[in-house]
């Protein structure tokens, strides 16, 4: 790992503080109400309060750069500047978050609130905010009051300043408090993407394959199933690259053929983890109200976002050192996958005072930054999939239940209640019971057994937070790398700086299991399984600085060789991050515009078409030219595997589109779709493919499906052991052959014709729904936005180029930085104007530098405040 010292590190100038506060041009202040803080806090005394002033400008593309020589007054106006342009979409997330939007929008969402109450801890979190530094506080406190101002500015005008859907929704804005603030970050970040498990789900799975196979054979299906480590699975770090010991499972790759695993309860669990009781329920769409088409729509899209083994996979990452970068030292781009929306899922703003110097984007307008860079670095990040949650058997007094045995005794759960306001109806109360290891997420009261969930990560959400924070004001890769061993939650983080230094860490607190326990299911919770700590960060987490190959690539792949899967993630020999690595090993210099590209590319190419093709051109050689097994995998070798609509006429350019989708389908259903006990085939006989008419996937993946299909079809060859036929009963070749046969007569019936040129699949538009990834609206339902084909691609891309002497970002987030309507329909004209730039594969520049904001200058607001 070296460092490369070819560059003197520049450092600015000064603060851009005061003195651009002064020359900044005068608009009408606003001023904050001094007789509460916001943390709710009243009676603030007013000799204990200070004057400020904040600055904040805005770009052609509305963009905000705030100037503040206080870290209060900063993200005071960052507050200020998110609320003129998102008020309702975080006033929303704020409530899906905390657990509160049945409150405005009635009992449709009384059981999403309820679900949400019993898995956050609000308590929790409101204890680590209390706990926190007067810089942190001030971050949280400054950001909500400078929501706050903008509210009541709001709310004083609102024939003209107040969003159009609170009208349409029939509520008013609240208040917010610093905690508020945290808890979008709590709720949208660690919740959703370091909160996952499959085990109880898996757990039923595994009985359900013995009841079919037989106990030896139904452990060995399992196994094929959900394999503990696929050797050929391709990482992000290479074998001579790994930093870290942690890449040997712990856990057996193998079950055993008989006896209890993990000390559970025999027998098929009567309850099961159900993506209901994991996440919130995927209530009803206000914004659908009337239309249940599209509220179904909603719903399977979050269903098939939660179920077992439709494992998460969101964004992509590629970096470029020195050796390898032209026209620049270092080389970055990010496509973070959240799910296309309209207002868009991110935010850019530019901080610049009181210590930051920063400039980039985020999810819900964060107090951070995630994706961004400073005068010498820049950083990104990818969900890690890594395994911070496990769920405990917890057994229950059979005079009792409340009461639960832990190390030789029955313990009591402690119970809190929440209670849901419900409008227009009566409020509900919900219990949350707790044992050691955390909520009870499912009862199995046949076996008198209740499941717990414990995270590793409880308790350190607001560290995570600011871990992040704090690594935005890191000007080289050890301060950097500091802050990434804080993070608690699993996320992949990525560095570049101007000395073509490029690196990668995993980070997350990963807990230290006993030996022998198998994460892919539950845990006997009567103390014999309990963590022995968290694995030690330096030796535990891959990272690298400066990998060998001179770059590196990432599209939630598994971290390193050898590395364990999570129990709900089989990282596998089929993956998609191929694409990218591919691409990048290939050249021996890459520029900006060829890293665009080659993101592109990657964005239209089939994920599947590259692992079935060469299976089914083998299946198929000495076939006659005019077999329709052959006439199908000829239109098979003839596409260049994109599913692009260059014309724009509303069908694929390619019937390989149209056959590799049916001919997958097909193959699924044939195979998986028999061998598996039902209630399991229908998780793993989806392609997830988008469909007209239906939600734009947050991003496409190799299905777990279509990675256990891949490992049957290798057989012998399979990098995962291959015991059960899992082809039911047939080899591959003859698989192979009837799913080209049935692709050939379903294309035929479909177009009317023989003659496979003609095989032109209507395209998926890449729309941007109006409701959040958990069927919380977030706009008028109207407001749906569309492109014409979907790429696979992030919810915003940005690239940072690197040179000796600067970092120059550049960006695309569409529709646009404002999601605003005014209350008679008009929209800002920053509403939708990055959309065309997305569907063309442009892009466009963040203002860093003092110049560059002053030359793209649009408006210029000057508020002042008072904080204390």
């Amino acid at each position: 790992m070296t460092i490369h010292p070819r560059h003197r590190r520049r450092r600015l100038a000064g603060a851009l503080g005061a003195g651009l506060l002064l020359a900044a041009v005068a608009m009408p202040q606003a001023n904050a109400d001094a007789g509460a803080s916001a943390d709710g806090r009243a009676g603030v005394s007013l000799t204990s309060l200070r004057h400020g002033s904040v600055t904040i400008k805005r770009d052609k593309w509305g963009g905000p750069n705030i100037y503040s020589a206080s870290t209060f007054g900063l993200f005071y106006g960052y507050g200020y500047a998110a609320a003129q342009d998102r008020l309702f979409q975080l006033d929303m997330t704020r409530r899906g978050a905390e657990g509160t939007v049945s409150e405005v929008l009635g009992a449709d969402y009384a059981d999403f609130d309820s679900a949400v109450r019993g898995n956050v801890d609000i308590a929790s979190v409101r204890a680590q905010y209390a706990d926190l530094s007067s810089r942190d506080r001030d971050i949280l406190d400054g950001y909500a009051r400078g929501l706050n101002t903008w509210i009541d500015t709001a709310l004083a005008d609102r024939g003209k300043l107040l969003p159009k859907e609170y009208g349409d929704f029939g509520f008013e804005p609240k208040h917010w408090t610093g905690l508020d603030v945290a808890m979008v970050t709590v709720g949208t970040m660690a919740i959703r993407f370091s909160d996952y498990t499959a085990e109880l789900d898996n757990l039923t799975q595994l009985h359900q394959l013995e009841a079919k196979f037989g106990k030896r054979r139904g452990r060995e299906a399992f196994d094929q199933l959900h394999w503990a480590v696929d050797p050929k699975a391709p990482s992000t770090l290479s074998a001579a690259d790994r930093s870290g010991a942690s890449a040997r499972a712990k856990s057996p790759a193998a079950l055993p053929g008989s006896g209890s695993v993990n000390g559970l309860h025999p027998g098929a669990p009567t309850a099961t983890l159900s993506p209901e009781q994991q996440l919130p329920h995927p209530a009803k769409d206000k914004g659908t109200a009337g239309n249940d088409d599209a509220r179904a729509a909603v719903t399977e899209q979050l269903t098939a976002l939660w179920a077992p083994a439709r494992q998460p996979r969101f964004s992509n990452m590629m970096l470029v050192g020195e050796e390898r970068a032209r026209g620049a030292e270092s080389l970055m781009l990010n496509g973070p996958q959240f799910g296309s929306f309209n207002p868009s899922y991110v935010y850019e703003v530019g901080l610049h005072g009181a210590g930051f110097d920063v400039v980039g984007n985020t999810p819900f307008a964060y107090p951070v930054v995630l994706f961004g860079h400073n005068a010498d670095i820049s950083w990104g990040a990818t969900a890690g999939n890594g395994d911070t949650v496990d769920i405990y058997q917890e057994h229950l007094d059979p005079a009792d239940r409340l009461r639960y045995r832990y190390k030789g005794a029955y313990r009591r759960m402690t119970t809190r209640t929440e209670t849901v306001r419900v409008k227009g109806g009566a409020d509900r109360t919900v219990d949350v019971q707790s044992t050691v290891h955390g909520p009870v997420v499912a009862v199995d009261a046949d076996r008198n057994v209740a499941y717990t969930k414990k995270r590793s990560w409880a308790g350190k959400e607001l560290e995570s937070l600011f871990a992040w924070v704090d690594s935005t004001q890191a000007r080289n890769h050890a301060a950097w790398e500091k802050q990434a061993r804080r993070l608690a939650i699993s996320i992949n983080w990525y560095y570049s700086d101007r000395h073509g230094n490029i690196g990668y860490f995993f980070a997350g607190h990963f807990p230290d299991r006993p030996a022998g326990q198998d994460r892919r299911l539950p845990a006997d919770g009567t103390g014999t399984m309990e963590w022995r700590g968290m694995q030690p960060t330096a030796t535990a987490n891959p990272h690298v600085l400066n990998p060998q190959e001179g770059w590196l690539a990432n599209w939630n792949n598994s971290p390193a060789p050898g590395y364990p899967n999570s129990d709900f993630t089989p990282w596998a020999r089929a993956d998609r991050v191929v694409l990218l690595q591919k691409q990048l090993a290939a050249k021996k210099s890459i520029s900006a515009d060829e890293l665009w590209q080659m993101m592109k590319n990657a964005a239209l190419t089939d994920v599947n078409a590259d692992w079935f093709r060469p299976l089914i051109r083998k299946a198929t050689t000495g076939l006659p030219a005019d077999s329709p097994e052959r006439r199908v995998s000829d239109a098979l070798a003839r596409w260049n595997g994109r599913n692009t609509d260059d014309d724009r006429d509303g069908h694929y350019d390619s019937p390989g589109t149209a056959v590799m989708r049916t001919w997958l389908t097909s193959a699924l259903a044939d195979t998986l779709g028999k061998s598996l006990p039902e209630k399991i085939a229908a998780n793993y006989t989806t392609t997830e493919y988008p469909e007209p008419g239906k939600p734009t996937p947050g991003s496409q993946h190799v299905t777990a499906g279509g990675q256990v299909l891949y490992n049957a079809l290798l057989g012998r060859t399979a990098s995962v052991p291959q015991r059960v036929n899992l082809l039911d009963g047939r080899n591959a070749t003859d698989v192979i052959r009837k799913a080209l046969r049935s692709t050939a007569s379903s294309l035929t019936d479909t177009y009317k014709t023989s003659n496979s040129a003609d095989w032109l699949a209507p395209t998926a538009p890449h729309t941007f729904g109006t409701s959040s990834y958990l069927g919380v609206p977030m706009t008028d339902d109207g407001a749906e936005l569309s492109g014409p084909v979907y790429m696979n691609r992030g919810t915003e891309n940005d690239l940072m180029v690197a040179t000796s002497d600067r970092i120059t970002g550049y960006d695309v987030m569409p529709p646009g930085q404002s999601g605003f309507t005014a209350p008679d329909g008009t929209r800002s004209p920053h509403y939708s104007d990055q959309l065309d730039l997305y569907v063309n594969w442009q892009h466009k520049p963040t203002y860093f530098t003092k110049r560059e904001v002053d030359d793209n200058l649009r408006s210029t607001q000057r508020l002042s405040f008072l904080s204390g």
